[in-house]
């Protein structure tokens, strides 16, 4: 919104509205024409050709326009991440990973698989399971093909959209080689989900920009620490 060439046409009234509006982001979009002329202080008639200036037909437009944009730029706060990690321990979710772990355990590959901070999970996920016993691998780059006999080999993708494409094209060829697909998303909308086998969401807003994801890679990677958990002590289980 506010970029270099329109920050430079600004007049010395147009900056001091500018920085009133950075230094008050949130109370901003809830401010009247009048209550904002009061704080800096200025005319509303300045204010207005600010407006215009920036694009807007009205002040209402450009409050709407620079919300918008600031949403765009939030994160997920504690309280949210932490209420999301709590419902792990529901009998839902508790249900869930045991049935996933079962499947987890009986496979003779696990692959995991994910794109940017995605990747990363993928990538802890397959040390940490082959650190536990199971034979394990990441593969996460997107435009690798896919040919393998996926008999008996698990994938897990990991994605917080659900719907890159570079993704969905992998999951159409794993499941096509015959793998068993799980994917973790942060929600059940997405094609991933509806393309799994098994599926875990952990219902976190997605807070992302045009260019990339701020979304909190946390839920993600302690589903993966529940999982491999819960594997390795089935299995040791198991042996007994």
């Amino acid at each position: 919104m506010f970029n270099e060439e329109r920050i430079k046409s600004f007049s010395t009234t147009d900056m001091r509205i500018y920085n009133y509006i950075l230094k008050h982001s949130i109370q901003f979009p809830y401010m009247s024409i009048r209550e904002l002329a009061e704080e800096i202080p200025t005319s509303t008639a300045s204010i207005m050709r600010f407006v215009k200036k920036m694009g807007y037909d009205s002040f209402p437009e450009l409050k709407y326009a620079y919300k918008k944009e600031v949403s765009l730029y939030m994160v997920n706060d504690l309280d949210e991440t932490i209420d999301c990690l709590k419902k792990f321990n529901t009998p839902y979710y508790q249900d869930l990973f045991k049935e996933i772990a079962y499947i987890l355990g009986d496979a003779n590959m696990i692959i995991f698989d994910g794109m940017g901070d995605s990747a990363k999970i993928a990538e802890y996920a397959a040390r940490r399971f082959s650190g536990n016993g199971f034979f394990s691998a990441a593969l996460t780059d997107p435009y690798q093909k896919v040919s393998m006999d996926g008999t008996d080999i698990v994938v897990v993708m990991l994605s917080i959209s659900g719907d890159t494409v570079e993704l969905i094209r992998k999951a159409n060829d794993y499941k096509a080689a015959g793998s068993t697909l799980i994917t973790i998303t942060a929600s059940d909308d997405n094609t991933l989900a509806k393309m799994s086998d098994y599926h875990i969401s952990y219902y976190i807003n997605d807070v992302r920009n045009e260019l990339s994801s701020h979304t909190t890679q946390v839920p993600a990677l302690s589903i993966i620490e529940i999982l491999s958990n819960m594997t390795l002590h089935m299995c040791h289980n198991t042996l007994q």
